[in-house]
């Protein structure tokens, strides 16, 4: 069941505190995984090195915790987000 949804949420197999991981699987981890973006944190906690090199409008954030608060900030903006409204069909319009 677990790895079903690790296959659903990462591009590629590998083990959970890869450094390899993209932004999006990192993303995935902190949305869907708390209890490993809560290790990945505690590792992130004894070593210097940040976890990835990312930077946004040239400030750097790739530790873990500069992460976090950058997918803090994007899950907001993605629930406040108002959803595009579907288009009718030609046959489905008021009469």
């Amino acid at each position: 069941m677990r790895g079903e949804i690790l296959n659903r949420l990462l591009d590629r197999v590998s083990c959970w505190c890869c450094k390899n991981k993209n932004r999006k699987e990192l993303k995935a981890i902190y949305q869907f995984l708390p209890e490993y973006w809560e290790k990945l944190k505690e590792l992130q906690a004894q070593i210097p090195m940040p976890m990835k090199p990312f930077s946004r409008k040239g400030i750097p954030y790739g530790n873990v915790f500069d992460l976090e608060k950058v997918f803090e900030q994007e899950v907001r903006e993605e629930r406040s987000a108002v959803p595009p409204k579907k288009k009718r069909r030609c046959c489905e319009q008021s009469r």
